[in-house]
């Protein structure tokens, strides 16, 4: 399993972007994306893209961002404090359209299959096709859950060890 790394930095540009999808399969959980150019502290700028609809941070803030693998899955801002987990605010989705056009595609070459050969055993894609695909819905539930409960715990502990925010104080 791919493990979380950390990028630290200033954010040094910050583009926001309509989504359209290219192609028929292709589905977003927001319509917006965002591109964030981090200048790391100890090395080149880097380049994140996120679905997302809110980002709390805006040029200049120091952020650290959570990334499991190549996708940027958390952020927290050190100059507001705020963070955000882009798992729970933009979810990837669980039912694709390529799902169904996959259980239409094959269920159709199934009874074609059966009507055409007369093989009984082609009737069992059917059932094989329903079971298939919600065997593939809960492993990416399962999935989106797990790392949705890393990314609590990892964010929770940069916000513990990150400076607490100034109040202000009445003063008499």
């Amino acid at each position: 399993m791919r493990s979380f790394q950390w990028v630290s930095g200033e954010l040094i540009e910050v583009q926001r972007f309509i989504n359209v999808p290219m192609r028929w399969c292709e589905q977003y959980p927001a319509r917006e994306r965002r591109e964030l150019w981090i200048k790391a502290i100890d090395g080149p700028d880097v380049k994140l893209v996120v679905h997302t609809r809110f980002l709390p941070a805006r040029r200049g803030h120091d952020v650290d961002a959570l990334l499991f693998g190549d996708l940027p899955v958390g952020l927290f801002n050190h100059s507001t404090g705020d963070q955000i987990k882009f798992l729970r605010t933009d979810p990837p989705l669980v039912w694709r359209r390529c799902d169904a056009a996959w259980i239409a595609g094959v269920t159709a070459a199934c009874v074609a299959g059966f009507a055409l050969l007369s093989w009984p055993w082609l009737l069992v894609g059917v059932p094989a096709v329903v079971l298939r695909t919600m065997l593939v819905v809960g492993v990416r539930m399962l999935w989106r859950w797990s790392v949705r409960a890393k990314v609590d715990a990892a964010l929770a502990a940069v916000a513990r060890a990150a400076q607490p925010r100034p109040r202000l104080r009445r003063v008499k």
